[in-house]
C-alpha cells in the first residue's frame, strides 16, 4: 500500500483535523444553498423566487434553521446579497420579468407588430388598385411603378408577383418575368397564372426548350384552361390585360 494511501487514512487524523474539515464541508454546502437561493430569485418564476426569498429571510435574519439534523443560528447578518435589488429586477431586466408582466410585454409587441402588418396591407391594397387601373389604361410604367411599391410593403402575396410578372411582359422586360413567377410559385404552388407568363417569357425569348416544357407543365397540370393558355400564348404581344385577375 502506498505511503500516500496510508496517509489518508482517516483513522490517522486527529480530531482538530476532522474538526476543520467538516467546518470547511459545511461552509462550502452553505455556499452551494445561497447560490441556489440567488438563481431562484432571479428566475423569473415567481413562485420560485418567492419561496427563495423566504428561504433567504431564515438564512439572513438569524433565524434557526433545521439541516440534515443540524441546528444552525446566524448570529449577525454577514450577508453580501443586496436584497432590495431584487425588488426592482423585474422592472429592470425584462429576462428577469414575472410572468404575467411577460406576457403583457409579448402582447403589446404582437397587437404593434399585427397594426403595423393591417397598415402595411392597406398600402399595398391601395397601390395594386393604382397599379390596375393604371395598366387597364395602358401606362405600364406607372403600373409597374405601383406594384414594385405595393410589394416593398407586402411580399407574400404571389397575386401581386404575377401581376407584375404579366406588367413586365407588357413593357417587353422578359428576364424580369421569371424571378416574380418563381417567387409567385414559392407562395402559391398551383399558380396557374405564374406557370402561364413563365411560359410566354420563354417563348418571346425563343427559350424553346424551356418554352416546352413549361408548356407540357401547363398541359399537364390545367387541361381545363386549354383553349386560355392556346389563346395566351400564341397571341402577338399587346392585348394581354384581359388575361389579368383581379
Amino acid at each position: 500500500m502506498s505511503l500516500q494511501k496510508i496517509l489518508s487514512n482517516p483513522a490517522l487524523k486527529d480530531h482538530a483535523t476532522l474538526e476543520r474539515e467538516e467546518e470547511f464541508n459545511n461552509f462550502m454546502k452553505r455556499v452551494g444553498e445561497v447560490s441556489t437561493l440567488v438563481k431562484d430569485m432571479a428566475s423569473g418564476d415567481k413562485t420560485r423566487a418567492d419561496a427563495a426569498k423566504a428561504l433567504a429571510d431564515q438564512y439572513l435574519g438569524g433565524k434557526v434553521i433545521l439541516d440534515d439534523d443540524i441546528k444552525l443560528k446566524v448570529k449577525s447578518d454577514r450577508t453580501v446579497i443586496n436584497t432590495n435589488a431584487f425588488k426592482t429586477l423585474e422592472n429592470k431586466d425584462p429576462a428577469v420579468m414575472d410572468k404575467d408582466a411577460w406576457m403583457a410585454e409579448v402582447s403589446k409587441d404582437a397587437e404593434k407588430r399585427a397594426l403595423d402588418r393591417k397598415i402595411r396591407r392597406e398600402k399595398a391594397d391601395t397601390l395594386n388598385t393604382q397599379a390596375i387601373k393604371a395598366f387597364r389604361r395602358g401606362e405600364y410604367d406607372k403600373a409597374l411603378s405601383c406594384y414594385n411599391r405595393a410589394i416593398e410593403h407586402v411580399k407574400d402575396n404571389p397575386m401581386l408577383y404575377c401581376d407584375r410578372a404579366l406588367t413586365n411582359i407588357k413593357l417587353g422586360n422578359f428576364e424580369k418575368v421569371f424571378i416574380d413567377c418563381e417567387w409567385a410559385i414559392r407562395l402559391n404552388e398551383n399558380s396557374f397564372k405564374a406557370r402561364l407568363y413563365a411560359a410566354k417569357a420563354h417563348k418571346e425569348l425563343e427559350d424553346m426548350d424551356k418554352y416546352n416544357e413549361c408548356r407540357k407543365e401547363l398541359d399537364d397540370m390545367f387541361p381545363q384552361h386549354e383553349d386560355l393558355i392556346k389563346y395566351f400564348l400564341d397571341k402577338k404581344e399587346g392585348g394581354y390585360g384581359d388575361e389579368e385577375e383581379n
